[in-house]
């Protein structure tokens, strides 16, 4: 492994809860009724997809980009504040750096949130490159962003590996020749099967990668 292409909400970050308590929040000032699995159907989209869709299925009175705003104001300040890394994972990426693994990000979230989040952590300065949904246009289903990452830190995809915790992104990276290595999060408990038969690896956290033969193996 020369490079490593991360994801960041539920990948990186603890932070897929934020993303749901922000939809039900959003929903029940509407009065919008909506249950779990409708707001299931959001959670691997990103806003510039999911927002025109939740205008358009309830006849909101906002616009677009009251609703984005609202998103990104309320979310935003659990980054910066309060979010969480998964177990291992930011020992996992500074043991990456000094083995002179190059480190990009391909997410659906936004740079700022990211930044403050992982200065906070104190892991950004071993980042060599960002990559969003919203550069390429699609979604994780697609390779773009993976590819984005990749050529950002200057790395073949076939000697980088995607750490993913959605099943879309973990298709989509193997579509554009990456090795995988599927995440376990609360919010993808009901697809660890399905995540199981398509990565070429699969943790429940990073600490099963911080010993040497872990590290070695990718």
């Amino acid at each position: 492994m020369k490079g490593a292409v991360f994801d960041v909400d539920g990948t990186i970050l603890n932070s897929m809860g934020a993303w749901f308590d922000a939809t039900y929040k959003f929903f029940d000032e509407q009065g919008i009724v909506m249950d779990a699995e409708q707001i299931n159907e959001f959670k691997e989209m990103p806003l510039e997809e999911s927002i025109p869709k939740i205008k358009n299925d309830n006849d909101l009175n906002m616009t677009v980009e009251e609703i984005f705003a609202w998103f990104l104001k309320y979310v935003g300040t659990q980054y910066e504040l309060h979010i969480p890394a998964k177990k291992g994972v930011c020992e996992y990426i500074k043991r990456l750096h000094e083995r002179g693994v190059k480190i990009a990000l391909a997410t659906s979230g936004y740079k700022d949130m990211c930044e403050k989040a992982f200065k906070r952590l104190g892991i950004w300065d071993y980042i060599g490159a960002c990559a969003f949904s919203s550069e390429v246009g699609v979604n994780k289903s697609h390779p773009d962003v993976y590819l984005l990452a990749a050529e950002r830190i200057g790395i073949d995809p076939e000697e980088c590996v995607v750490f993913e915790d959605i099943v879309t992104g973990l298709r989509g990276a193997k579509i554009g020749g990456f090795k995988t290595v599927a995440v376990a999060d609360d919010s993808n408990e009901g697809q660890r099967g399905e995540m199981r038969e398509i990565a070429d690896m699969y943790i429940n956290d990073f600490t099963e990668l911080l010993n040497a033969n872990g590290l070695d193996n990718l």
